[in-house]
């Protein structure tokens, strides 16, 4: 049998494909008498390559690689008709083995490695059922090593709570077991020793007011204080455990048990979960005067805690996309674009000074200071306007009482009220770009500290001012006749008073990051030439084609840093599977936003739901010409706004990717190149001082041996001369002369006579 052919053998088995040699060989089909079918390749008959198999009994099918028969290398198996439970990944000789993804059909999933057909290695495990997901250490299909356990909640619109319940340690077995931190939602944590998934040993228990607990624990109890855990309900939210939350039921707790956590004797006035650290602030007060300063002050809080709490919510939330709970929380990069939009340092006091001021009451390591990615909590965020306020404003109410109550309420009343939460800058002020923007964030804080300098004044920590800036852009020769320096001053003294007042330029002037990015994205407007851009203004308006302003976003995409390597194995897996159980980036919401064309609606329906009834036209005609009219007008707004995206997205890839970090890299290639030229100028100098050296010392000891040998010769001639007394009443230079003639009479006679002995003579 040699060829293609059918061959059906006596059980029922057939095999229709190609034949070598009696053997089935190439490629083919195999069906058996229940139903199940394999086609792909084949090698001596048995399934080898690549190839799909089909359950008959059951709707289970897979798709990929086999070797000698049996499931091997990469491959997808469906367990259920409506492809909702899958794996995808490695196998080895039908066990999965090495990395994959797994989706169960309640819509859990689970990537990761695997071992001997269980979660073995290091992997992520999300329940989307129940709102939570591990991220660690696994074996034999249960959690063990070191991991991260988080349960998401949901949370009421401008909530202070953070997003979620989440456990950093050590598992055994599947359980809390070993050194690990609990972050509540509330904001208390608990870090120490567990056993069994109950907290057991020593540790430390901070609560959500900032009073903290450090000592034993017992069986998921306060060993010290048996009546306060009844109470930790007031103080923890709601916790994940059913037998936590059956546990912290029951009681009422005290406020002398509450004082025992600190030692203090405080009452706040806005209740046990927001606690204003105001100890420093009091001491510049004399302390008859601190009692009602902290009551009043406190009272002004309370007053606009409402507000406070929607600014802070509504700062904490930009540039994020979407979470999985209904709250963000602040970090300092929305802290300054509050600040800013606030106009605070319009107050003769800029964001790097606040800085400095709020960061000297804290102890803040000196990297931190000025970093953009710490995190804000609303009582962290209210004691920094307490801060700030009497900063501004003491030497006006120095004279007055309650002055800390006076000063935070003309901040509110002049800064804060009239002007927060609207937003200026270049990076929140759109909700697309700013998606788009976060892109480059990371690559750009690198810069940033790349080219800051240690700052002249205590604690001496590392500043970019205004002339380091515009040295940076020169050094990268970005400095041209479109980003002159002229506006490189207009731009950033937009939202800087104190930058330029048309005649001079403060190039003193600090920067923190969050300027330095926004002027940035300033500069890419207008250093980028038009006819760089117009192959973006080109780019078809067809959705269905994928959009392909989507490739720009692709290559900056795969420009961002993954944060974990179980990160970075997940996104390969999926890039590879093309799946679509992809995990959320900055930027999954920008690509729904640049859709911007979408369906027209049912005209009908709006119709029929009387939306058009509060219309006086006399016609229905006119009705749905109107109706019309405003479509055409929605759409083309919507098209005029995604012919000016594209551009700007194009704007910003070749401003950053092709000038500003191609820029960077030149200038670190060439101060590596002077650092490796400088140290091979120091080896060579040292070596031609090492041969130098060695050359004197060797010219040396041959002058000291020339030395030796001559006064060894002249020693050698007084002893050899004789002194004749008789020759002393004579003149030396006859005596020479004679010397002279002798000796040569006597070498011409040797020589008369060498030649006669070789003549023969």
């Amino acid at each position: 049998m040699h060829g293609r052919g059918t061959y059906v053998w006596a059980d029922g088995l057939k095999y229709e494909g190609d034949f070598v040699k009696n053997m089935p060989m190439n490629r083919g089909v195999y069906t058996w008498p229940d139903g199940s079918t394999y086609e792909g390749e084949v090698l001596n008959g048995v399934r080898h390559g690549f190839g799909t198999f089909k359950c008959g009994p059951r709707p289970v099918c897979y798709v990929g690689h086999w070797c000698h028969g049996k499931r091997h290398g990469q491959g997808s198996i469906y367990y259920n008709q409506e492809g909702t439970s899958w794996y995808k990944g490695d196998w080895v000789h039908n066990v999965k083995k090495g990395w994959g993804i797994r989706c169960y059909k309640s819509g859990n999933i689970y990537e990761g490695q695997w071992g001997n057909n269980t979660r073995h290695g290091e992997g992520r495990m999300r329940w989307l059922t129940a709102n939570e997901e591990f991220a660690g250490q696994w074996e034999d299909g249960v959690q063990n090593g070191f991991g991260t356990h988080t349960w998401f909640l949901k949370r009421i619109p401008y909530s202070q709570y953070p997003l979620r319940n989440a456990y950093v340690g050590e598992f055994v077995n599947g359980y809390r077991h070993g050194h690990g931190k609990f972050y509540y939602a509330s904001g208390a944590m608990y870090e120490g020793e567990w056993v069994a998934n109950k907290k057991h040993g020593m540790g430390q228990l901070t609560f959500k007011n900032g009073r903290v607990y450090d000592g034993p624990f017992s069986n998921d109890h306060i060993a010290e204080f048996p009546n306060l855990e009844g109470e930790l309900i007031s103080y923890l939210d709601t916790t994940p455990e059913p037998a936590l939350r059956n546990q912290y039921c029951g009681s009422s707790i005290s406020a002398e048990i509450i004082r025992k956590l600190d030692g203090s004797e405080r009452n706040s006035m806005l209740g046990s979960s927001i606690e204003l650290d105001l100890s420093l602030l009091l001491k510049m007060y004399p302390e008859r005067d601190r009692p009602e300063e902290k009551k009043q002050v406190e009272y002004a809080v309370l007053r606009n805690i409402t507000e406070l709490r929607r600014i802070y919510s509504f700062y904490s939330s930009l540039g994020c996309d979407r979470s999985l709970g209904n709250t963000f929380q602040m970090t300092k990069l929305h802290f300054w674009r509050f600040l800013k939009d606030c106009k605070f340092q319009h107050q003769k006091i800029s964001l790097a000074d606040m800085d400095r001021v709020l960061s000297a009451n804290e102890d803040v390591p000196v990297e931190e200071i000025h970093s953009p990615f710490t995190t804000i909590l609303l009582r962290t965020f209210l004691n920094y306007l307490l801060q700030l306020a009497y900063h501004i404003h003491h030497k006006e109410y120095q004279d007055r009482s309650p002055s800390l109550f006076l000063c935070f309420t003309k901040l509110m009343n002049e800064n804060i009220r009239p002007n927060a939460c609207r937003v200026k800058g270049n990076l929140f002020c759109e909700a697309h770009r700013t998606l788009y923007s976060m892109n480059y964030m990371d690559k750009c804080w690198e810069i940033y500290t790349a080219y800051c300098r240690p700052n002249a004044a205590p604690p001496h920590e590392l500043t970019m001012d205004m002339r380091h800036f515009l040295w940076m852009l020169k050094s990268f020769k970005m400095i041209n006749k479109e980003l002159t320096a002229s506006k490189f001053v207009e731009v950033i003294a937009e939202d800087n008073p104190f930058m330029h007042d048309g005649i001079d330029s403060n190039f003193k002037l600090e920067l923190v990051f969050l300027e330095f990015f926004e002027a940035l994205l300033g500069f890419a407007l207008i250093s980028v030439t038009n006819q760089s851009t117009k192959f973006c203004v080109n780019l078809p308006n067809d959705d269905s084609s994928g959009n392909k302003a989507g490739s720009i976003y692709t290559m900056i995409n795969q420009n961002t840093q993954n944060r974990s390597p179980s990160a970075l194995r997940s996104r390969e897996s999926e890039v590879q599977y093309r799946s679509t159980e992809s995990s959320s980036s900055k930027l999954g919401g920008l690509l729904d936003v640049s859709k911007i064309r979408k369906s027209e609606p049912n005209i009908k329906k709006s119709l029929s739901d009387g939306k058009t009834s509060k219309m006086n036209f006399k016609s229905p005609g006119k009705e749905l010409t109107f109706l019309l009219s405003q479509n055409e007008k929605k759409e083309k707004s919507k098209d005029e706004q995604k012919e000016k995206f594209n551009p700007w997205i194009s704007n910003m890839y070749i401003f950053f990717v092709d000038t500003l970090f191609q820029a960077y890299k030149h200038e670190e290639t060439l101060k590596e190149k002077v650092k490796e030229n400088r140290l091979h100028n120091e080896v060579m100098a040292l070596q031609r001082k090492m041969e130098n050296e060695e050359l004197e010392a060797r010219l040396k000891s041959l002058r000291d041996e020339e030395t030796k040998r001559q006064d060894y010769e002249v020693a050698i001639t007084v002893i050899k001369e004789p002194v004749d007394a008789t020759s002393l009443n004579f003149t030396p230079s006859p005596l020479k002369d004679d010397t002279v003639v002798s000796q040569s009479s006597r070498s011409t006679a040797n020589k008369k006579k060498k030649k006669s002995t070789s003549l023969g003579l």
